[in-house]
């Protein structure tokens, strides 16, 4: 028993592929619209200050009171309130109550998992879109950002983003960025989400170049099992990435006076961005698609190549087993001379061989000229 308890530890466990559900918390049924409820997994929130002006920029980390916002940003042209991590209701309601902010805005923030989209508001404007922070699609957050001519709020899930260029821009001193408006901060947090897919869908189009040349290499079950992973990755990023083009072209067409026309400029630059990035998946989905279909013909071509093999060779050896069945049967030819006389002969034995080899060379020849074996 001993010998098998371990004989059944070392056999290897079939690991299990571990699909991201996302999951979006929604208030209890029956709640009022606009219930703000955090989850209690998320991280803490921290909140980050950067406020903007003519004379520079100041930062402040942590240990933000609001009620010091407006003396933080007064004599400040805008400014960019960062809050990273959504543990906490109060403080998003807090926030929105600050800035004018609506409920159900507020309750979309805390529900993650929403669907990309752009609200207009009287005084602010706010958009939804999920954000890759590293080159894997798993690493996806949501990111809700609320701004006016003055200010930028950002809600993001959990630390990492994609916004370390514009901070560099900002700690660099960048002319645009002082120079315009909030809307333009707001346009490249936006452009940075967007143009953060990009690394991933290079990498992918990588490994699918590197699974077609192994693919038409040598055909493998491993492969059809990446390629079945790929194109669902492929097909879930495209739930995405419509209605994100369909959002940043809703900004692009607004006739709001929070974005000047100048940003709107720059927003068309990020829509044709987001336009390719969609290309480029549903490029990739295609492929996928006819390579999963390459891989199935040439499993079946090569099935097909070891059937016609073993019909060969098995029509070959028919007429061998039946003349080795019918010398075989041990008829006696002193009995009688219709009992088999050749048992009698004295090279009986290699006659047959010989026969057999004349017969099995006859049939190759046959079947190569016929083309059953290839031509020269």
């Amino acid at each position: 028993m001993a010998e098998l308890s371990e004989t059944i530890d070392r056999k290897p466990k079939r690991s299990r592929r571990k699909k991201r559900r996302d999951r979006t918390r929604r208030a209890p049924v029956g709640a009022a619209p606009g219930t703000l409820i955090s989850d209690p997994d998320a991280h803490q929130p921290r909140l980050t200050l950067r406020v903007l002006g003519e004379d520079g920029r100041h930062e402040v980390h942590d240990d933000i009171a609001l009620a010091d916002l407006d003396r933080l940003g007064r004599g400040w042209s805008k400014m960019w309130l960062d809050c990273t991590g959504l543990a906490q209701a109060e403080l998003v309601e807090e926030i929105g109550q600050r800035f004018g902010f609506h409920p159900l805005a507020l309750e979309d923030v805390l529900n993650v998992g929403q669907r990309p989209k752009t609200e207009f508001h009287d005084d602010h404007l706010f958009v939804i879109l999920p954000m890759l922070d590293g080159q894997n699609e798993r690493g996806r957050e949501q990111v809700a950002i609320f701004f006016s001519q003055t200010f930028v709020i950002t809600f993001q899930e959990r630390p990492g983003d994609v916004f370390d260029p514009v901070r560099r821009r900002i700690d660099a001193g960048g002319k645009r960025l002082f120079d315009r408006g909030a809307d333009y901060l707001a346009y490249a947090l936006i452009d940075a989400i967007v143009d953060g897919y990009f690394p991933l869908l290079e990498t992918r189009s990588e490994e699918i170049d590197r699974l077609e040349d192994d693919v038409l290499d040598y055909a493998e079950q491993e492969q059809l099992t990446r390629m079945y992973e790929m194109r669902r990755e492929v097909r879930h990023l495209l739930q995405l990435l419509w209605p994100l083009r369909d959002a940043v072209a809703a900004l692009v067409r607004t006739e709001s006076e929070i974005l000047s026309d100048d940003t709107q400029r720059f927003l068309n630059d990020t829509q044709d961005h987001a336009i390719q990035l969609l290309e480029m998946s549903e490029t990739h989905r295609d492929t996928l698609t006819g390579l999963i279909e390459l891989h199935m013909s040439l499993a079946s071509a090569r099935t097909n190549e070891v059937v016609n093999l073993l019909t060969i060779v098995s029509t070959i050896f028919i007429p061998l087993g039946f003349l080795a069945g019918l010398w075989g049967m041990n008829f006696n030819p002193e009995t009688s001379p219709w009992n088999m006389p050749e048992l009698s002969l004295y090279f009986g034995y290699p006659t047959a061989l010989g026969l057999m080899l004349i017969i099995a060379l006859g049939l190759i020849w046959y079947f190569r000229r016929k083309g059953w074996l290839g031509r020269d």
